[in-house]
């Protein structure tokens, strides 16, 4: 069941001007209890989109709905959902209790009955006992866990999250991380979770909407999107390597120098081929092995990391890059002519597009 529909959402700088939108939606349906991811580089609009589903953000054109209820005119404290920030935004004069205690205060909740909804999240968030801190008190990180018990205390339709992490170290990334895939499972609530990075978007989201100047590109599992991008841009912008333009001839997709056997229906189409470094395999000449679906290369470099081998193979006029589970004893000198076969499964095509160019 979705929860939510956005449909023919405008957003423009100048409603004074055509064609200028900050924010551009057909539509986007995201499912109840779906942990869904607004992805994109800086600038493309997915705070704004965020700020539209609250509520902070006037739109030009189109239609909100929560629960097959039209909100697009209600004003944001009446939606029924939750925020959280980059920044806490945690009111410095109040305690931890009365910080996380302020919405349930604001519904008339009881207060012996508001209490103990105070000290029940902050034992999921891991603050058991902090009821009588000052934020002053807290450190980064625990001030941003007092902000998302203040957000989730108040049980909202849907919450909101806009880069709540970025501004926490590594370490800290990962706890915040992990603590609200915990509570996602906990309470099984829709969230909407603003982000740039992709180890983020990876690790967290059942589902997620790429974006680039204000529109969505594609939506999908980031499992799917991974293995099968709808552009050259989405593929870079997911971190995958190995995009190649060219044509697709008598079964080979050909690129410059390089070429590479590939059987559809696509002959004689131009595009770009993706070439995922995990769906190579380099091996020794010496080694015995399918003489079929393998090229040879030379190594241009070679790095151990955390059980497995990253390599740069030449090929002709183009480098391939490879992931591969590194083999005991097994090693590759810069400079070694290899054998690189691949699955042929796995090569995905795009057929060329007018939009989206590959290194924008």
């Amino acid at each position: 069941m979705d929860i939510l529909k956005l449909i023919n959402i405008k957003k423009s700088h100048n409603t004074n001007r055509e064609n200028n939108f900050l924010l551009k939606i057909d539509h986007l349906n995201i499912k109840e209890g779906e942990f869904f991811g607004l992805v994109g580089s800086s600038g493309c609009g997915k705070t704004t989109l965020l700020k539209v589903i609250a509520g902070l953000c006037a739109i030009d054109q189109g239609e909100i709905y929560i629960e097959e209820k039209d909100i697009t005119k209600v004003v944001a404290e009446k939606r029924g959902l939750g925020m959280v920030f980059q920044q806490p935004l945690l009111f410095p004069h109040m305690t931890v209790l009365e910080n996380i205690a302020f919405g349930l205060r604001i519904k008339k909740v009881p207060k012996g009955e508001y209490i103990k909804k105070v000290r029940d999240i902050l034992e999921i968030v891991g603050l058991k006992g902090f009821e009588n801190r000052y934020p002053s008190e807290l450190s980064g990180g625990q001030q941003q866990r007092i902000a998302i018990a203040r957000a989730i205390v108040i049980k909202p339709k849907i919450l909101l999250m806009d880069e709540p992490f970025s501004a926490l170290d590594p370490s800290l990334r990962e706890e915040m991380r992990n603590l609200i895939a915990k509570i996602h499972r906990k309470y099984k609530m829709t969230i909407v979770f603003v982000t740039h990075d992709r180890e983020e978007a990876f690790v967290l989201f059942d589902r997620m909407a790429i974006m680039k100047e204000g529109s969505i590109l594609q939506v999908g599992r980031p499992k799917n999107l991974y293995e099968k991008p709808s552009s050259p841009y989405i593929g870079e912008f997911l971190g995958v390597k190995n995009i190649f333009h060219g044509k697709i001839e008598n079964d080979f997709f050909i690129s410059d120098d390089f070429k590479i056997k590939f059987s559809n229906e696509k002959n004689n189409q131009w595009g770009h081929v993706i070439l995922r470094p995990e769906s190579f395999h380099v091996r020794k000449i010496k080694e015995k092995g399918k003489k079929e679906n393998q090229f040879t290369g030379s190594v241009e470099e070679c790095r151990f990391q955390q059980g497995f081998l990253l390599l740069k193979i030449r090929v002709y006029s183009k480098t391939i890059e490879v992931i591969q589970k590194a083999e005991y004893g097994m090693d590759f000198q810069v400079g070694e002519e290899v054998f690189v076969a691949y699955h042929r499964r796995e090569i995905s095509f795009i057929e060329n597009v007018n939009s989206d160019k590959l290194l924008e």
